[in-house]
């Protein structure tokens, strides 16, 4: 997350770390394991937060409705797209089919908050990404792209 609007979510992140600290040091007993999953649905409650944020603010950009989702960004899905790209063997854009190169495009923005990952990505070609991320898409363009599977 970038920008402004990791800028506009910091002090609510910060106020819910303080929360969970707090209740963390409070129950100081709990064995590690209990509290790495408190620590980590911290981590889930602050991905869908910014989610939510991010989808919100596309739903009001650009009237597009994207599914909500707090995912965290993973090694695997990170390892799985850098093979793709080592072995050259790219997804077929999912506009016009074109499968020599194709770019992911994040449908939140990370500027917006969108997370790094798989299910926040359309398969484009070089010039329907530049179209997208300008809203530029005819409508015919962006009712084939499938928002759903996200």
């Amino acid at each position: 997350m970038y920008g402004k609007f990791y800028q506009d979510t910091y002090e609510f992140r910060e106020e819910l770390h303080k929360l969970f600290n707090r209740f963390l040091d409070r129950h100081n007993e709990l064995e590690m394991d209990t509290h790495n999953e408190i620590v980590e649905l911290r981590n889930q409650v602050i991905a869908l937060l910014e989610s939510w944020i991010g989808s919100k603010k596309m739903q009001n950009k650009l009237g597009i409705e994207i599914p909500l989702h707090a995912t965290p960004a993973s090694i695997e899905s990170f390892l799985e797209k850098q093979a793709r790209s080592y072995k050259k063997s790219y997804r077929a854009c999912e506009i016009c089919g074109e499968n020599r190169i194709t770019h992911f495009s994040h449908i939140i923005p990370r500027s917006d908050g969108g997370p790094s990952d798989e299910k926040n990505y359309v398969y484009l070609c070089p010039i329907h990404h530049h179209l997208f991320d300008h809203n530029r898409l005819s409508e015919e363009e962006w009712q084939k792209i499938d928002f759903s599977k996200n």
